[in-house]
């Protein structure tokens, strides 16, 4: 178990900094928009759960829905992430 994560490690390490801290405020973001998504089934606002559930294909509009959140969110915490860096904390040092 150990030699795995020791390999995960070293596979992580290998990004630059600058793209590891993308690729984590961007799983940050996508968490955040799922959550929202659940949220907003959970609740029924606006009878979306039961919009969904009365289709006949009710896998295709969660999974267009999931993505389109993924992108949205996604995409807003990295840029929100990145505009809130300071000169020089993105260098490699």
């Amino acid at each position: 178990m150990r030699r795995q994560l020791a390999a995960v490690r070293r596979w992580w390490g290998a990004f630059p900094r600058l793209i590891r801290f993308l690729l984590v405020n961007c799983a940050i973001g996508v968490a955040g928009g799922w959550t929202l998504l659940a949220g907003l089934l959970v609740t029924n606002t606006g009878n979306l759960r039961t919009l969904i559930l009365d289709s006949s294909a009710p896998a295709l509009p969660i999974v267009l829905l999931a993505t389109g959140f993924a992108i949205t969110f996604g995409s807003a915490a990295m840029g929100a992430a990145l505009m809130m860096l300071r000169n020089g904390e993105d260098d490699e040092t």
